[in-house]
């Protein structure tokens, strides 16, 4: 497989389709990937399908691995070896959430954000709480977004309206304020460029950890599940929760309507047989 041309080639094909740069990052590492374990062998379906037990021997969770199958067919495709695209992993559904954050836990993270000094992570904690949205439309929360109370997303060719509660409308601008922002993106990292994700990921586990909540349940994403799962209990319309989230399809929503894993096991412990 040749290198270079190819990969570049690959790239501006993606960026032409208007895939998100993080996703083409992704998609551009794994074709690397794939070009660097074929090297001079021959792409066919036989060789394919050992690539993917190659994939799967790094005991990898079977979403990764995914990942990687849905990287690889794409890079496969824009070569022109559409016979030789392989099948990704069945995945079992889930029908509860695990290790689901609760408000308290949430409010004992941010309580030790706030007496350590950590500020910035103190406000980007309550965002994710009071808007549910992901990690990477943070970028879009802006200080003139604070005037309007509500910003606009471009997610994964989506577009939607986020709206942002007057409390936190309020606390944001004395934030943006004290901290001499007067204008774009709220929350930056180093050069003054949009935070992270792994910048928000370390510091939430570190919080987390500190606070004495169990680090697994200290992932940003978990804030998105939180504030579905306090709006379904508040509310219970999922047509709006889908709506306001972004999802597509109200069956990706559905699960915040069931059960919580603990909440599953305490209902069986209660069982007498």
């Amino acid at each position: 497989m040749k290198e270079t041309k190819e990969l570049e080639g690959y790239k501006e094909y993606l960026f032409q389709n208007e895939l998100a740069q993080g996703t083409i990052s992704i998609y551009i590492r794994q074709a690397k990937r794939l070009t660097d374990y074929f090297q001079k062998m021959e792409i066919t379906k036989g060789n394919m399908i050992a690539y993917k037990k190659y994939l799967q021997s790094f005991n990898h969770k079977a979403s990764t691995v995914n990942l990687h199958i849905i990287a690889s067919n794409r890079y496969l495709k824009y070569l022109g070896y559409e016979e030789c695209l392989i099948k990704t992993e069945r995945i079992q559904k889930k029908h509860c959430l695990e290790n689901l954050l609760s408000l308290e836990e949430y409010r004992c993270i941010l309580a030790y954000a706030k007496s350590s000094g950590r500020e910035k992570y103190y406000f980007i904690m309550r965002v994710f709480a009071y808007t549910g949205i992901r990690v990477s439309e943070l970028a879009f929360l802006t200080v003139e977004a604070l005037e309007r109370g509500k910003f606009i997303v471009d997610n994964k060719g989506k577009i939607r309206e986020v709206y942002i509660p007057n409390g936190l409308v309020q606390v944001l601008k004395i934030y943006c304020e004290k901290n001499a922002i007067q204008e774009g993106v709220i929350f930056c990292g180093k050069e003054q460029k949009p935070i992270g994700r792994n910048a928000i990921y370390k510091m939430f586990l570190y919080l987390a950890d500190m606070a004495g909540v169990k680090k697994e349940k200290a992932h940003p994403h978990n804030f998105r599940h939180l504030f579905a799962v306090t709006y379904m209990k508040y509310y219970a319309n999922l047509t709006e929760l889908a709506d306001i989230l972004g999802h597509s399809s109200l069956e990706t929503t559905r699960i915040y309507t069931t059960t919580t894993a603990e909440e599953r096991r305490n209902k069986l412990e209660g069982l007498d047989f």
